[in-house]
């Protein structure tokens, strides 16, 4: 295949990636006990609609809506850039702590922290944020040898941790009220509890500037997939890309956290899935991870809504029921 057929193949699949995440963002908005018409929506957008249409579109929908596909978006975007740093496939938040550190903050918030001294709102998403910056950076720290991290170091000291703040959460989760644990457990499975219009813009200007830092270091990704002897000698400084695309990858995945809870599969299983489409090239990797991250998600939160109505699962366990048998299939093949 000549480069111009790649880079229109290329092109093509991306375009039916965008179409299919419009298609799953106005389904998603559908999802629900009312559905709402093309015309009323252009009768939101006019300021011609009911009151009552109004709140369940712009206060209850589309915030949970776009914190959904934001949150999709980080966590792809932040395994691809793990998976890529550390050029192991099995590479995710999950497996560097970051999520187990964010729950575990969480989880002294809801123990320690007295009903309606802080409100929950504003502080669980900066707390669950700060866990997991601190654990990916302690992780880092601690594999560091010599000046320099190695990848598969890394990867070890991750799992460690992870295994080591879970279970410093189960401890404090025997301490809880049945309210209390049912809440934390929930945010554990993953769920998206934190929608709001601030969070939506939060993550969407950070998200924008993550990706557009992964785009701009796609060449040096594609650099370091070669190896750090082939890296250095293309000019390359190994470790401080790696510590700084890191950095990015823990930025994305510590906003997700914050709003969605301790979602973990994603990450996993979109660069994955995003790989077989366009290719290794994280020139196209990139906006690909986060357009089949950001699908994903939308469709994990319309079944996660209407499966067993009006009760609702969390998203972790949809989302990770869709990717899983792909995950399989990918394994059996490779």
């Amino acid at each position: 295949m000549t480069e111009r057929k790649k880079r229109l193949r290329t092109g093509a699949v991306l375009a039916i990636l965008a179409v299919l995440a419009l298609l799953a963002l106005w389904c998603d908005i559908n999802a629900g006990y009312r559905s709402i018409s093309l015309e009323e929506l252009g009768q939101i957008l006019s300021g011609t609609a009911s009151r009552s249409l109004t709140y369940t579109l712009v206060d209850l929908r589309l915030p949970r809506v776009l914190t959904s596909l934001l949150v999709g978006v980080g966590l792809s975007l932040s395994g691809c850039l793990l998976q890529g740093v550390s050029r192991n496939d099995m590479a995710d938040p999950g497996v560097l702590g970051i999520n187990a550190g964010a729950g575990l903050l969480v989880a002294a918030f809801v123990v320690f922290v007295p009903a309606g001294l802080v409100p929950s709102a504003v502080a669980l998403p900066l707390l669950a944020f700060a866990g997991s910056a601190a654990v990916a950076f302690l992780g880092w720290r601690l594999s560091v040898v010599r000046g320099a991290s190695s990848p598969r170091r890394l990867l070890l000291i991750g799992v460690a941790l992870a295994t080591g703040l879970s279970s410093a959460t189960s401890l404090l989760m025997l301490r809880m009220s049945d309210g209390d644990y049912a809440f934390v457990q929930n945010w554990i499975a993953g769920s998206i509890w934190g929608a709001s219009w601030e969070n939506v813009a939060i993550l969407a200007v950070g998200l924008a500037l993550l990706t557009a830092g992964a785009l701009y270091a796609s060449r040096t990704l594609n650099v370091l997939g070669l190896g750090e002897a082939a890296a250095m000698g293309l000019g390359v400084n190994v470790p401080r890309a790696r510590a700084a695309l890191t950095a990015v990858a823990v930025g994305a995945s510590g906003l997700a956290c914050a709003v969605g809870g301790g979602l973990t599969f994603v990450g996993l299983v979109c660069p994955h899935m995003a790989r077989r489409l366009v290719g290794p090239n994280f020139r196209a990797l990139v906006p690909a991870c986060v357009l089949v991250g950001a699908v994903l998600m939308l469709l994990a939160d319309i079944i996660s809504r209407t499966l067993l109505a009006p009760n609702e699962i969390p998203v972790g366990i949809v989302a990770a029921v869709i990717g899983a048998p792909y995950f399989l299939y990918l394994l059996a093949r490779s």
